[in-house]
């Protein structure tokens, strides 16, 4: 039985995002080097399957709010990293969640912060699955798989308002 993989490179006016199918499903999105302006927004043929993503991708990546309709392929995550992403697209555009309140709407106990942000940190699919919409309890940019320059410029993309890497408490959900 032969197995189909088939990956792509987005150019995006950030930089490089990579993706990666298997079985016509999308596993990966990996955010390349943070290089704004480097690149013109070109995507490489993608899969026939992958043809509305790339789209909606493009679209995002020029400021549009896109509705991804994004579920979890099957066979990626244990069980509680799957229950942690399936409430991160939960999170509206423009808002933002802590990882101790996103703890506490999973009815985790009050100490579950961190479970959360390890879970965070091992999303394949940022954007799509946003983890970059959690911050501290403070509304501090913390760590993003992509960096924080990412986690930045794609929070200020999706009009949530910071300063000083810090986000406006009215933006938290």
């Amino acid at each position: 039985m032969t197995t189909t993989t088939s990956e792509m490179e987005l150019h995006t006016p950030l930089g490089m995002v990579h993706l990666r199918w298997h079985e016509g499903e999308l596993t990966e999105l990996h955010l390349g080097p943070f290089e704004p302006g480097a690149h013109s927004q070109t995507p490489s043929p993608a899969p026939a399957t992958g043809e509305k993503l790339v789209a909606d991708l493009c679209a995002y990546f020029q400021g549009e709010a896109v509705d991804f309709g994004f579920s979890l392929p099957e066979g990626i995550g244990t069980p509680f990293q799957r229950r942690v992403w399936q409430a991160l697209i939960q999170i509206p555009r423009g808002r933002c969640a802590t990882y101790g309140g996103l703890a506490r709407t999973l009815g985790l106990p009050p100490n579950s912060a961190r479970a959360v942000g390890l879970a965070c940190g091992a999303n394949p699919l940022p954007i799509l699955v946003p983890c970059h919409r959690v911050v501290s309890a403070e509304g501090d940019l913390t760590g993003f798989t992509g960096g924080l320059p990412w986690k930045r410029a794609l929070l200020e993309l999706e009009g949530v308002p910071l300063c000083n890497d810090q986000v406006l408490a009215f933006s938290l959900v």
